[in-house]
């Protein structure tokens, strides 16, 4: 039977003394930075869970651990711990790693907005609170067989055109 090395003893022990061991400092940043990344990324992480990682780690490494993850990672964090956020859809990627902090250290998350009762079918419209296009001014509006678009030179020279037609026709 193969025994293994109990890892959190092995990195205690590391980080106890890092001058015995010099030449792993940039591998134990990424292996850690790694770690708790997968932590994060696991699908039974909650909310209580994120802030004892921030706590555990203290607030200076949780962020720069943050800072780090891809939009990705980031959006599909967000959409687990604070889905109803209306932001959360269309954030940029330094809105998410933000908001990633601020829920760590104890904002809440968003509510669910409660959804507007849908109309049946076949049931009557109601009274509706906006206009309709087809009762609009717009739509109702008649044609006086004149063109109020046109002003200055093109008018005038319409004005003229017609003009000239007219003598054309007289003459």
């Amino acid at each position: 039977m193969a025994l293994d090395v109990d890892g959190f003893v092995a990195l205690g022990a590391i980080a106890r003394s890092p001058e015995v061991f010099p030449d792993i400092r940039a591998d134990l940043a990424r292996t850690v930075r790694a770690l708790v990344v997968k932590q994060l990324k696991a699908k039974n992480l909650t909310l209580d869970g994120l802030r004892r990682v921030r706590k555990c780690l203290g607030t200076e490494t949780y962020a720069l651990i943050v800072d780090g993850l891809t939009e990705a990672e980031a959006r599909a964090l967000i959409g687990r711990l604070d889905r109803h956020h209306a932001e959360a859809k269309l954030a940029k990627a330094d809105w998410l790693r933000r908001r990633l902090a601020d829920l760590a250290g104890g904002a809440e998350p968003a509510v669910r907005a409660k959804a507007l009762p849908r109309r049946r079918s076949g049931s009557p419209a109601g009274d509706p609170s906006f206009t309709r296009a087809l009762g609009s001014p717009a739509f109702t509006a008649s044609w006086d067989r004149k063109d109020h678009d046109r002003t200055g030179k093109a008018a005038s020279r319409a004005t003229r055109a017609k003009a000239a037609r007219g003598k054309k026709k007289g003459g």
